[in-house]
């Protein structure tokens, strides 16, 4: 086994521990993957062309890999962090992973391949952005902001590993997760005391917000009360830029919007994650909510939250989403 060097290029370095903690995302106490102590783990943001080493440390009870899909591993494929090209991280050991990002941009996350141990965590954000000789196809926006929404479960990943070797089917999620955190209490249904997550912005600015779905199992519909998402970026290239006012993104996949925040700052507003393909009725208690906070909002969230997309009666509704997304043709550096 070897390693490949990239000297002509810059390199980042970056420390990885998975450990247990115990967090209740859902008001239950129940065991979490945590990544340096945190969860969901930190955000590793890097640049085209870098060079990047990911010293990652399994303190976990069983073999560990990390990986971070969408990524190409050109020369590489030997660090992409799935079992058959990686050897197992063995509990107490650690290894570095090293590789090159070449000329893809945008979204991606990482999350520990082995074992199920998706299910608890230990998934944190990639982002890639361009040299400073790359000029973006839309203007620099005013910040980033990192989302990532998934179904969750309260039984452990041990658990839900067990009923799966068995043929059984996970069955309905618990709850769906906003930044590791559970649902605002929009309504009674919502149990008290859930810590949830609230996204502060400034009125006027446009941010760059990465969503990934790092779930599971479960498509989610992602949208913003009374704001538009212009689709920027989908995992590594640039898109033509189409409005949307909700976007259906599957387990695994990864976009980047760009929102302005223009809208009266006399609330806040409501960002929602919702199950798709599902009986809405049943899986009601099946969503997540977080809130988007003006600096200058004067109250609370208000009203019924954004609806999902009704397409009971046009089955093609999801496919002519998908077709409508196309790649932006530029030149790279």
């Amino acid at each position: 086994m070897f390693g490949l060097c990239f000297t002509d290029d810059a390199s980042k370095y970056f420390d990885l521990e998975l450990s247990y903690i115990t967090a209740s995302p859902l008001g239950v106490p129940q065991q979490v993957i945590a990544v340096n102590g945190n969860f969901p783990g930190p955000t590793i943001n890097v640049t085209t062309n870098e060079n990047v080493f990911v010293n990652v440390r399994n303190k976990l009870d069983e073999n560990a890999l990390v990986t971070w899909p969408g990524v190409q591993m050109r020369r590489t494929s030997w660090q992409d962090g799935v079992l058959g090209t990686n050897c197992p991280i063995p509990p107490t050991w650690n290894w570095t992973y090293n590789f090159q990002v070449k000329d893809q941009i945008g979204s991606f996350f990482y999350f520990p391949s082995l074992n199920f141990q998706r299910a608890a965590g230990g998934f944190g954000s990639f982002i890639i952005t361009n040299r400073k000789v790359i000029s973006l196809p839309y203007k620099m926006p005013d910040g980033d902001i990192v989302i990532s929404i998934g179904d969750w479960y309260t039984k452990n990943h041990t658990a839900l590993r067990t009923a799966l070797d068995m043929g059984k089917d996970l069955g309905m999620p618990d709850g769906v997760l906003i930044n590791g955190k559970g649902p605002y209490q929009y309504n009674a249904s919502v149990p008290d005391g859930i810590n949830y997550e609230t996204i502060s912005v400034d009125p006027g600015k446009t941010y760059r917000i990465h969503v990934h779905n790092v779930g599971v199992s479960t498509c989610l519909n992602f949208r913003i009360q009374n704001h538009k998402l212009l689709l920027a970026e989908t995992e590594g290239y640039y898109t033509q830029q189409n409005n949307f006012t909700s976007l259906d993104i599957h387990v695994g996949q990864s976009y980047s919007f760009l929102v302005t925040m223009d809208q009266n700052a006399s609330s806040d507003y409501y960002i929602v994650a919702s199950p798709r393909f599902v009986n809405q009725t049943v899986w009601q208690r099946v969503t997540g909510v977080a809130i988007l906070h003006y600096s200058n909002s004067k109250g609370k969230a208000i009203g019924s939250l954004p609806d999902p997309p009704n397409d009971f009666y046009d089955k093609s509704y999801v496919v002519n989403e998908a077709i409508s997304i196309r790649m932006l043709e530029i030149e790279h550096l």
